[in-house]
């Protein structure tokens, strides 16, 4: 089990048509808050990553010994994917241009870059499991020596070939671009406890779940209607904590029949008042 706190909860959802890996209409103010410096080696998830984290309330703040966990499934998949044709088409002759923004980690880099964290910095990609693995990642990085906290960030922004990617296992859910940010304190306002396992004989009596993140309230209903993108849950689950009266639980849940399975339940411990967040939905 851990203890923290959390701050602001900054939800930013974006419209990508299906045929694009760009926004139709991204935020108005993105290169007032980001900058346009080397942004020509910056993709969209990277973007979405140093724009979220740069309109919170404590951005301000002394960022030195931070860490930082990216969670995502697609995230930098179009600069991976503009490296591979590159290559493909110029070979020796491809720009340098390509390298920076084209490996999977390149937005946890790019961020810790901007807001000079020195803790770390951290990419996972858990499938399903991505939400629950970060959440548990950024709170071990509350144990690190003389950390001041964690930045998770999770979410996706997809292109073409990542909605197709997506739609092979699970074609019933929209890929719905967004990311989410918040960052993570030592503290005693709440506790979180984390389960996996994977399924076994007896679960395979009956029908089984459909393979998606469920979210279970504190007074016991349950939300299943989110896409693949996981941002969408994490954003419910930490807003739905924050609304919760000492003592009450909500958890987060992936359910599967063909592969692991994890939930991640916070229980308010205290009540110290902070901000609820916002959203960009």
């Amino acid at each position: 089990m851990f203890k923290f706190n959390f701050g602001e909860v900054d939800l930013v959802a974006l419209d990508i048509p299906g045929d694009s890996s760009d926004p139709s209409s991204p935020p108005e103010d993105l290169y007032d808050v980001i900058g346009t410096g080397g942004d020509r080696y910056r993709d969209w998830f990277t973007r979405m990553c140093l724009y979220t984290v740069g309109r919170s309330f404590d951005a301000a703040q002394d960022a030195a010994n931070q860490v930082i966990v990216i969670g995502t499934e697609y995230g930098n998949t179009p600069a991976l994917l503009g490296l591979q044709r590159a290559a493909e088409s110029q070979g020796r002759r491809m720009s340098s241009q390509y390298f920076p923004s084209a490996t999977s980690s390149s937005a946890a880099a790019f961020l810790s870059m901007r807001i000079g964290a020195t803790g770390g910095n951290y990419t996972i990609n858990a499938g399903f499991l991505t939400p629950i693995m970060a959440f548990w990642q950024a709170l071990c990085g509350l144990g690190y020596p003389e950390s001041s906290g964690s930045r998770l960030l999770v979410g996706d922004v997809y292109c073409p070939e990542s909605r197709a990617d997506a739609g092979k296992e699970t074609p019933e859910l929209v890929c719905e671009p967004g990311l989410v940010h918040t960052c993570l304190t030592a503290g005693s306002e709440f506790e979180a406890d984390f389960e996996f396992d994977a399924p076994d004989e007896e679960d395979e009596i009956g029908e089984p779940p459909l393979s998606r993140i469920y979210l279970r309230g504190p007074i016991g209903a349950t939300r299943d209607r989110y896409g693949r993108n996981s941002a969408f849950a994490l954003a419910d689950l930490l807003r739905a904590s924050r609304r919760m009266e000492i003592g009450e639980s909500v958890s987060m849940e992936y359910l599967s029949f063909r592969g692991p399975r994890g939930k991640v339940t916070i229980t308010r411990l205290s009540e110290q008042g902070a901000n609820m967040g916002r959203s960009g939905r």
